[in-house]
C-alpha cells in the first residue's frame, strides 16, 4: 500500500499477514500460487486475543506469536488501525504530476485531526469513470507518528516489514481469491454492529462504504442458529486457535454437497433486517455501475461468520438477483485441514494482508 518504503520482501513467494487491532493479534502465512489455475496456501494462522490494550501485553503476546512463524525468511504485510487513517474520495486538482501530492494536502488539511506536515498521504486512481462526470481519486492519509509506532512494535517483534496496508484493500486481496472478481465482487466484513462494504473489480478498489449493518442483527433476528461441525476443530479454545500444515502434500475436506436453505424459512422480522443491508448494497451498486461505468457485478461475498445463518444468502440472492455466499476459506485457498468458523472470522484480516501480492497498484 502506501507505506511501502520497508524493506524488500526476503522471500517472494509468500507473505506473513499481521493484524493488531486493540482486542486480538492474528497472524497467517501464505505462500502465493505458482500458476494462475493453482490456489494460494495457507501454512499457518493463529490469532490470540488480548486481556487489555496495553501496549506491553501486545508486544510480549506478538513475539510469541511469531516465533512459530518464519520470520527470517519471508517479510510481512500488516495494517494500520482502522481510527488513525483517513481513505478519502476526492476530486485530483488540475495541477501537473509532479505538483499532485503536495496539492492533494492543501485540499485535505482540513479534514485531518492533526497538522499535515504530521502525515503520510498516498494516492490512488479509480479507472472507469464517465468523462461528463467530475473524476475522483483515493486519498489515505496517516499520521507518521501511528505508522512509526506499527513499525516499531512489529520490527521489536523479529519481523520484516514489507508494507502497512488498509482494511478496504485487504478485502480487495480478498475478492482476488474469487474468478468473480474479473467481473465484480461486492465483499462485506461484518463485524458486531457495522460492516465494511467494498466493491472492487480486476484487483481495483472502487466504492468502499461503512455501513450500520453487522453480525449480531443477522444472529438477532433468525430463527435458526446453529454451530456447523463441518467448520469446527476439536477443543478449540476460546482465546487462542490456530491451524499449521505439515510438509506432506495438502488435502482439501470439503463438504460440498452441504444442505441449502430456502430462504422462505426466515420470519418477516428476519426478512426486513436483511431488507436493511440488501438497500445498501444496491445503492452501492448503483453508485458504482453508473459513476464508474462498470457492468454488474457477479458476486456478493460475506465474510465468514461464527454460525451458520439459514437462509439468509438465499434470500439476499433471490432480492438482488445476484449470486452471494458466506465466505468459507477452505474452498479457496490449499489448507492442510478444514478452518473452523472461529479461526475464520478472527484470522479473516490477517489472511487477506498475506494474500498481497506486489504487481498490484496500490
Amino acid at each position: 500500500m502506501f507505506f511501502n518504503w520497508f524493506q524488500k520482501k526476503k522471500n517472494t513467494k509468500g507473505l506473513i499477514g499481521v493484524d493488531v487491532q486493540a482486542d486480538q493479534l492474528a497472524i497467517a502465512h501464505i505462500l502465493f500460487a505458482t500458476k494462475k489455475e493453482d490456489k494460494p496456501t495457507l501454512k499457518q494462522c493463529v490469532y490470540k486475543e488480548l486481556s487489555s490494550t496495553d501496549v506491553k501485553e501486545s508486544s510480549e503476546t506478538l513475539l510469541k506469536m511469531v516465533q512459530s512463524f518464519p520470520a527470517t525468511q519471508f517479510s510481512c504485510n500488516s495494517v494500520i488501525d482502522k481510527n488513525h487513517y483517513e481513505l478519502l474520495l476526492i476530486p485530483p486538482p488540475n495541477v501537473e504530476p509532479d505538483e499532485l501530492r503536495q496539492s492533494v494536502k492543501w485540499l485535505i488539511k482540513d479534514q485531518l485531526a492533526y497538522h499535515i506536515d504530521d502525515a503520510i498521504i498516498d494516492m490512488f486512481e479509480i479507472p472507469g469513470q464517465q468523462s461528463a462526470r467530475a473524476k475522483l481519486i483515493y486519498v489515505v492519509a496517516a499520521q507518521k507518528r501511528e505508522i512509526e509506532l506499527q513499525a516499531k512494535l512489529l520490527k521489536n517483534s523479529g519481523l520484516d516489514i514489507a508494507s502497512i496496508d488498509i482494511y478496504e484493500l485487504v478485502q480487495r486481496n480478498i475478492a482476488k481469491l474469487f474468478e468473480q472478481d474479473k467481473d465484480g465482487i461486492v465483499m462485506l466484513r461484518l463485524h458486531e454492529q457495522s460492516s465494511l462494504l467494498t466493491i472492487t473489480c480486476n484487483g481495483v478498489l472502487y466504492l468502499t462504504r461503512t455501513i450500520d449493518f453487522g453480525a449480531q442483527q443477522i444472529k438477532a433476528v433468525l430463527p435458526l442458529s446453529f454451530t456447523d461441525s463441518a467448520f469446527s476443530d476439536s477443543a478449540s479454545s476460546n482465546t487462542e486457535s490456530a491451524v499449521e500444515d505439515s510438509d506432506e502434500e495438502i488435502e482439501l475436506f470439503l463438504d460440498d454437497d452441504k444442505e441449502k436453505h430456502p430462504a422462505s424459512i426466515l420470519n418477516d422480522q428476519a426478512k426486513l433486517i436483511l431488507d436493511n443491508v440488501i438497500l445498501e448494497i444496491q445503492r452501492s451498486l448503483d453508485y458504482y455501475v453508473s459513476h464508474f461505468n462498470q457492468r454488474q457485478v457477479k458476486k456478493i461475498v460475506f465474510s465468514p461468520m461464527d454460525q451458520e445463518i439459514p437462509g439468509a444468502i438465499e434470500y439476499v440472492n433471490e432480492m438482488l438477483g445476484i449470486e452471494a455466499e458466506f465466505l468459507d476459506f477452505n474452498h479457496y485457498l490449499n489448507v492442510s485441514k478444514p478452518l473452523s468458523r472461529e479461526i475464520q472470522v478472527h484470522c479473516f484480516e490477517a489472511i487477506g494482508l498475506a494474500l498481497r501480492q506486489d504487481g498490484t497498484k496500490e
